[in-house]
């Protein structure tokens, strides 16, 4: 099975295969199928209205210059054309962490999309750990007869946490205006709150439960049940549970543009266009967090090397698709046919791409931002699989 790449609100193909059109779909991530091809796994579905912006004005991007390791500086500027900053973190297995940038430094603040869905998994692996909930634990067991009668009622959170639910990837009820925002370059899921996003989840109809399909509703559901479960809002779990407990004073779950800080930036489209903030509201699980390399350096060894809270969600198999994809709680693991399996999440926004991924045989894992809507999959793919070399 060949999950499929996480679509943007602006989206209406599947992927975050054009900047442009992977915006909508851009909270979410994708999912690398092979060394070779483009990870698809979460950007909402109007990005075809993205797509129609990404004509007018196009403004090819100028890579910053760079900072930091001059061999990573060297060996990775011929593979980011089309970018403007990046920053990147290289984890080499030896327990060290490098650092390149372009145009950045690894304290600046860029928006991680759909890769904030491994927060999520986290925040499940402390609340099993803590008793609260279960693999097993349905949408009923927590929000009890506010779920009556919905088809939803019965879905576990192993399913919202590997995509098996059957949920679609975006709730229909917003669909007109999250293309409309996406199409004005603003944020698609703004103004629909984490009641809103529990409402969309109940009054949503089941589609091929069982099989990978790639839903932002879904694991927006998952973060809010987690919150509603431990009787507090997501930022407040995420920031107690996980941010505070690893010192990650760079990454937060803003929610609403109001509570952006001053170090957040615009970034911009395929074409060079300017995109507004991606807060996300009630789906922020699904890809609302802020971060830096520096941050998602400690977050990704922590979980590398199973000290962070939350690191088992990495590591505990939920679905085995085939004989070389695994989902753990929102994880992927696959063979890139390099014989290695590797861990990972990506994401896309209106304005930025990220990727977070390790190989646990080597003790190897990559950490790329960039402020620009273009995929840095391949690459990411390419280094974890040793075909770039550090």
């Amino acid at each position: 099975m060949s999950p499929e790449r996480p679509a943007d609100p602006a989206e209406s193909s599947t992927a975050d295969e054009t900047p442009e059109t992977s915006a909508a779909t851009a909270a979410s991530g994708s999912r690398p199928t092979s060394r070779r091809t483009v990870l698809a796994a979460g950007v909402p579905a109007v990005v075809g209205l993205l797509g129609l912006s990404a004509l007018t004005n196009p403004r090819p991007a100028s890579l910053g210059g760079p900072t930091g390791d001059q061999q990573l500086t060297s060996a990775l500027a011929p593979h980011l054309d089309g970018h403007r900053r990046v920053a990147i973190a290289y984890l080499d297995g030896s327990g060290e962490a490098r650092f390149a940038g372009f145009g950045a430094e690894a304290t600046d603040e860029f928006e991680i999309g759909s890769a904030s869905k491994t927060f999520a998994g986290a925040l499940l692996a402390e609340a099993i750990t803590r008793g609260e909930v279960t693999t097993s634990t349905t949408v009923t067991e927590v929000l009890g007869e506010e779920a009556q009668g919905s088809e939803t009622a019965d879905v576990t959170l192993a399913e919202l946490a590997t995509h098996t639910s059957g949920l679609p990837r975006l709730a229909a009820s917003g669909l007109t205006g999250s293309a409309l925002a996406a199409f004005l370059r603003k944020d698609p899921y703004a103004g629909r709150d984490a009641s809103q996003v529990i409402s969309d989840a109940l009054g949503s109809t089941l589609s091929q439960r069982g099989s990978f399909a790639y839903s932002n509703l879904g694991v927006a559901l998952q973060g809010q049940l987690l919150a509603r479960a431990a009787g507090t809002e997501y930022s407040t779990l995420l920031t107690q549970r996980i941010l505070e407990p690893l010192g990650l004073e760079g990454t937060y779950a803003p929610i609403t543009a109001g509570n952006l800080r001053g170090t957040a930036t615009r970034g911009q489209g395929g074409s060079g266009l300017p995109q507004a903030p991606w807060t996300m509201d009630g789906s922020a699980p699904a890809g609302g967090i802020r971060s830096t390399a520096e941050d998602l350096t400690a977050y990704l060894a922590g979980t590398l090397d199973g000290s962070a809270p939350g690191a088992a969600a990495s590591t505990e198999i939920l679905v085995e698709s085939s004989a070389t994809e695994r989902h753990a709680m929102n994880w992927f693991h696959e063979d890139f046919s390099d014989g290695s399996w590797h861990v990972f999440h990506n994401g896309m926004t209106g304005g930025f791409a990220s990727f977070v991924g390790f190989t646990p045989e080597t003790g190897r894992g990559i950490v790329i931002l960039t402020d620009t809507a273009r995929s840095v999959d391949a690459l990411a793919v390419d280094i974890l699989a040793g075909e770039v070399a550090l």
